[in-house]
């Protein structure tokens, strides 16, 4: 079951990531992550990302989403 959600605010050359738990209470807060795939490979089971909608919002959930199925491969 979901715990958290992980919301996604991405830019050039960082994202900025609110983290909420299931009442919907920030949680976390990271300003400035620059390393976005090691973010997301730390996350578990219980853990949702959410991208924000804008002009790559189908190009990265599907880069991740290759990604994520690339490292269940192996």
């Amino acid at each position: 079951m979901i715990q958290r959600v992980h919301v996604v605010d991405l830019h050039k050359r960082s994202a900025t990531i609110s983290v909420m738990n299931r009442e919907g209470k920030e949680i976390a807060f990271i300003r400035s992550c620059y390393d976005l795939n090691n973010y997301i490979r730390t996350l578990g089971h219980e853990d949702a990302v959410v991208f924000e909608t804008g002009l790559g919002s189908f190009y990265w959930p599907k880069r991740y989403s290759t990604q994520e199925n690339r490292l269940k491969k192996k």
